[in-house]
């Protein structure tokens, strides 16, 4: 599950193999873009569970012959793309102070109170998302901090590699 502790960290070489299979499974999965992947249930967040242990069994026919875990393919992924935005909006260390920030719930509620005073938005509606707002960020907080320095110094080996792999999701 997601917040388990993780024993291995990402290297410069894991990097290069997630941009080099990406590719080839866009490739694989194209015909069946128009079809639902099946969701047997819903994640069991009292266990931790995420969407990608729930998928991951069915993705396993798209990395036949790939000698690759699709759970560990799908969570490494995401944490270099977590990464890779922790570094480009400044620095890991930056997004857990600002994260940290809206943890605290004091710039929401200031926020809520400037509407308050101004008369816009919805108030009232902003009061009710606070503690699932200040979960996420806290969530966000402990993702961030697990982020060891090697990781962060191999995703900042491969920015170019990242950059030209997602350049190239988004023109398709």
């Amino acid at each position: 599950m997601q917040n388990q502790s993780r024993p291995t960290s990402l290297t410069a070489s894991r990097i290069k193999r997630i941009l080099e299979l990406q590719p080839k499974l866009l490739q694989r999965t194209k015909k069946d873009a128009k079809r639902y992947l099946d969701v047997p249930h819903l994640p069991d967040l009292g266990r931790d569970e995420t969407l990608i242990d729930v998928v991951a069994p069915q993705m396993t026919k798209y990395f036949a012959d790939w000698n690759e875990d699709p759970t560990e393919f799908f969570r490494d992924r995401d944490r270099m793309l977590m990464i890779f935005h922790a570094i480009k909006a400044g620095g890991v260390h930056i997004l857990i102070e600002r994260y940290s920030q809206l943890a605290k719930g004091e710039l929401l509620r200031s926020a809520i109170s400037n509407m308050q005073e101004k008369g816009f938005g919805n108030p009232a509606g902003v009061e009710q998302m606070l503690p699932q707002a200040i979960q996420n960020a806290e969530i966000q907080v402990r993702q961030l901090q697990s982020i060891n320095p090697e990781e962060e110094e191999a995703v900042k080996s491969c920015m170019k590699e990242i950059e030209k792999s997602l350049s190239r999701r988004s023109r398709k």
